[in-house]
């Protein structure tokens, strides 16, 4: 048996040479391309044309984001993106700073600039000694020159237009949260009512407080005599101011129109404000639309009454910025940042949850607001 197994693992001389050739032939066959090519002379692709070319092109870019960059004092929490642009940065990076604002984030310190991911390091170094966070003494460059610019004047935020509340040096922002909270029914009746608008500075209240003139007595639909109701004066009989205060969450237009100083017009804007707010729960709620003077809302006062509150809820989980928009207490950027929240975060659990987007820290706001709103 062993001497079988010897004798099949035998090889002749001649086998051997023969294996050893096949071995040697086969190695020379794989290693003569890898071989070869040492030998053989490569033709290099010029590419120096190129790299050039795009040498100069970044360079170029650069230096044009140099020249147009203005440096210059900026909070990143209110910076426009035309502001963020003339500081040198992309479009591209300038639009991801204001999407992370409009769904709630906030900037606290410098550092937090280091939150947009795309930002390139050179530029928040180059950025960096420009920031100035929001307080009392520090502003966008932007709001400054506005200030200089401000006129100082007697004005009823009521009534003023808005070119003329730019002229008071307001910023863009705030006019439109003044005009947007007037729109939807809201009436200053005293200069603290400023204060309601949430993105109002401080230093611009105080700034114009004593300039802040609000007429109490004319209507600001027009200068109607304060009685008028759109028909006869002498329908208001005694006999009709004598009756029952009707129900201001169910009065129709026509018992509206019972109501001394409360014409068609004002009766249909009642009802309109009523079904937009989503019904009264005081009578107080009243005297906030617009167009209703205080001298009007308090002869009809002793005449209204609040006897059954069906108020109708928005669900926050599901009603879209357009719904959130129409309620007369949320402004448009509100809803806005209540809808992206929910995109970003997922669901609410409680309306309490509001408080977690950095604007909504006005626990009065929320308290005033809470009644029109669930999360299921």
């Amino acid at each position: 048996m062993k001497h079988s197994f010897i004798n099949f693992l035998h090889f002749s001389r001649k086998e051997r040479i023969g294996a050893l050739f096949l071995s040697i032939l086969c190695v020379a066959v794989f290693a003569f391309p890898e071989i070869a090519r040492h030998f053989r002379k490569q033709e290099k692709s010029d590419f120096s044309r190129f790299e050039s070319e795009i040498g100069a092109f970044r360079q170029a870019a650069k230096n044009t984001n140099t020249q147009a960059a203005e440096p210059f004092e900026f909070d990143p929490n209110t910076a426009s993106a035309d502001d963020l642009m003339q500081l040198g940065l992309s479009e591209k990076i300038a639009g991801i700073i204001c999407r992370y604002r409009d769904k709630g984030g906030r900037f606290r310190a410098p550092e937090d600039l280091r939150k947009i991911w795309s930002l390139p390091e050179e530029d928040y170094l180059r950025l960096l000694p420009y920031i100035r966070m929001e307080t009392s003494d520090n502003r966008p460059i932007a709001e400054k020159k506005s200030l200089q610019k401000a006129e100082t004047f007697l004005f009823d935020p009521n009534t003023a237009s808005e070119q003329d509340l730019r002229r008071l040096g307001l910023p863009a922002g705030t006019v439109k949260s003044i005009l947007n909270y007037r729109s939807k029914g809201g009436r200053f009746k005293n200069k603290d009512d400023l204060k309601k608008i949430y993105n109002l500075d401080e230093e611009d209240y105080v700034r114009l407080e004593s300039y802040v003139s609000i007429n109490q007595d004319v209507s600001l639909e027009s200068p109607r005599p304060v009685a008028y109701s759109g028909g006869d004066l002498q329908r208001f009989t005694a006999k009709t101011v004598a009756k029952s205060p009707i129900d201001i969450n169910r009065a129709t237009e026509t018992e509206w129109q019972m109501l001394p100083g409360i014409g068609e017009k004002r009766a249909s804007q009642i009802v309109k404000f009523r079904q937009s707010l989503g019904g009264f729960l005081s009578i107080e709620q009243l005297g906030e639309m617009y167009g209703l003077p205080d001298s009007v809302f308090q002869r009809i006062r002793p005449l209204l009454s609040v006897l059954q509150a069906d108020i109708r809820k928005i669900d926050i989980n599901t009603a879209s910025a357009e719904v959130l928009d129409a309620h007369p207490y949320i402004s448009s950027k509100q809803a806005k940042l209540i809808v992206g929240y929910r995109e970003q975060h997922g669901a609410y659990a409680t309306v309490d949850d509001l408080v977690r987007i950095a604007v909504f820290s006005d626990r009065k706001w929320l308290e005033k607001v809470k009644p029109y709103l669930v999360a299921k």
